[in-house]
């Protein structure tokens, strides 16, 4: 029961970021100016979406699929938010 509390937060933290990025596309993220740096808006959007349905699919998985498949939701939101991180690393 615990680790379906956790991955709820998981999820919520996902959900949240993802909706973050979104709603901050016109607006300075960090240090750069998304004026200046389109590569920065694409690749905020294309996270965005992604995490947002990773969020979807693990919703699905804790519903209706054994509790071993949330994995696939753990290590697939944290390959996407790790790409984001490099790739904006690259951009500075």
């Amino acid at each position: 029961m615990l680790i379906k509390l956790l991955i709820v937060l998981f999820l919520i933290l996902l959900i949240t970021i993802g909706i973050l990025m979104l709603t901050h596309l016109d607006r300075p993220f960090f240090m750069f100016s998304q004026s200046n740096l389109p590569f920065v808006q694409k690749t905020m959007k294309i996270t965005a979406y992604l995490l947002l349905l990773t969020s979807l699919m693990g919703i699905i998985i804790l519903i209706w699929a054994p509790l071993s498949w949330n994995l696939l939701t753990l290590v697939l939101g944290s390959v996407i938010t790790g790409a984001f991180a490099l790739l904006i690393s690259r951009a500075s």
